[in-house]
């Protein structure tokens, strides 16, 4: 079998989707199958043995954003981007000639549509949120079968294209992300940026993670990126009321737009204190975070068709607090590894969170059943054999 993952983004970017076809590539080549990951012009690379790279110019997104009208053209910048990349991959791609190749958006539709008419190659749909195009229907049929990573996500490709996807969880690697004691967690905040610039607060240790009863701080952790839509907002709504019985913080591992309005909100609840905005912490050092977190909670109320960042905690056996919504209920099952709390209600993220900060037991025992879930669903070992059987599928 000879396996294309195609998607500019693999080697210019970095985020979820990128892992995915970096993990999938490795699990691939370990099995013995023939594997090229194709990518945009980029310097990002993962030193998999028996992966090759192959890499094609392309006008970015940003670039064409600087065109006169162009400023907030978010769906068709994108789309524009994907078929300056196809129209400069297309040689080659006819010329290897892929028994599978494998796209990641429906913004790669139309270069696969062309790839069809051309070669032999079968093609796969890979389906990580909702990225559609107007007229992206008149491509789907390009597409030989279809997977998504969630139920949730599923339901939304088959809705808006009449298709139904193979569900293929994402992954996470439990080899890095594991149980391990607080006390062999050593971390320190950054330096702290008061109004003036120049005059810093030392690094300092973050507290030992103990029980509520006692007089250190506890501490709830959210990892991702600062976006109004992850809902980090009423995590903070959620703290403050539990100030008032809890000596708790929240710990805050990410960067966005949004941070500015954050901080503005944790100082208008009067929280500051207790907030510590740790910055952009790379996925191979979270570990120790989590580690030291009583609790791991978010509270996305939209886009949300996975949650990389529930099944990193339960991988470290963390218990985990989450809204309701989209994927995350697939991958936190309520009341066994952790607790489910209704969007954008600060009030029951509280009650859920001060449940688990109350009962250290029921904390041990939802961390364990959250590793073994993770071992069973969500590892790239099993995302790899989930792909390798669509792939089987549609060859035979």
């Amino acid at each position: 079998m000879k396996v294309c993952l195609y998607n500019v983004t693999t080697t210019t970017q970095y985020g979820g989707v990128e892992s995915f076809v970096w993990e999938v590539a490795r699990g691939l080549a370990q099995r013995g199958i023939e594997t090229t990951i194709v990518g945009g012009n980029g310097q990002i690379r993962r030193a998999y043995a028996a992966v090759r790279v192959v890499t094609f110019p392309f006008t970015a997104r940003e670039t064409l954003r600087k065109i006169p009208g162009l400023a907030k053209q978010y769906t068709w910048t994108k789309l524009a981007e994907r078929l300056t990349f196809g129209y400069n991959a297309r040689a080659f791609m006819q010329r290897e000639n892929f028994d599978i190749v494998h796209i990641q958006k429906p913004y790669d539709l139309p270069a696969m549509k062309w790839l069809k008419r051309t070669t032999a190659s079968k093609i796969v749909l890979g389906c990580h949120g909702t990225d559609f195009f107007p007229g992206d229907r008149h491509f789907v049929n390009a597409s030989d079968i279809a997977v998504s990573c969630s139920v949730f996500n599923a339901a939304q490709v088959r809705a808006h294209y009449g298709i139904a996807p193979r569900v293929v969880y994402n992954g996470i690697d439990p080899t890095q992300f594991f149980p391990a004691s607080p006390e062999r967690s050593p971390l320190s905040f950054p330096p702290r940026e008061d109004a003036d610039s120049t005059e810093r607060t030392p690094l300092r240790s973050l507290p030992q993670n103990v029980p509520a009863s006692q007089n250190a701080a506890v501490s709830v952790l959210y990892a991702g990126r600062l976006v109004r839509w992850k809902g980090v907002q009423y995590l903070l709504d959620a703290i403050a009321l539990l100030s008032k019985t809890y000596n708790v913080e929240l710990w805050i591992a990410g960067e966005g737009e949004y941070r500015a309005a954050l901080e503005e909100r944790a100082r208008a609840l009067g929280i500051s204190e207790r907030v510590k905005f740790l910055g952009y912490i790379s996925t191979d050092a979270l570990a120790p975070y989590y580690a030291r977190a009583a609790v791991v909670a978010l509270a996305s109320y939209a886009n949300e068709t996975f949650s990389i960042m529930s099944a990193e905690a339960m991988a470290c056996a963390r218990p985990v607090v989450g809204s309701r919504f989209g994927g995350i209920p697939e991958v936190i099952a309520d009341g066994e590894t952790g607790l489910l709390a209704e969007p954008e209600n600060a009030n029951d993220f509280a009650a859920k969170i001060g449940r688990l900060l109350d009962d250290e037991k029921l904390r041990e025992r939802f961390g364990a059943r959250g590793r073994a879930r993770v071992l069973k669903l969500f590892t790239w070992d099993a995302v790899t054999a989930r792909v390798l059987a669509a792939y089987q599928t549609v060859l035979t």
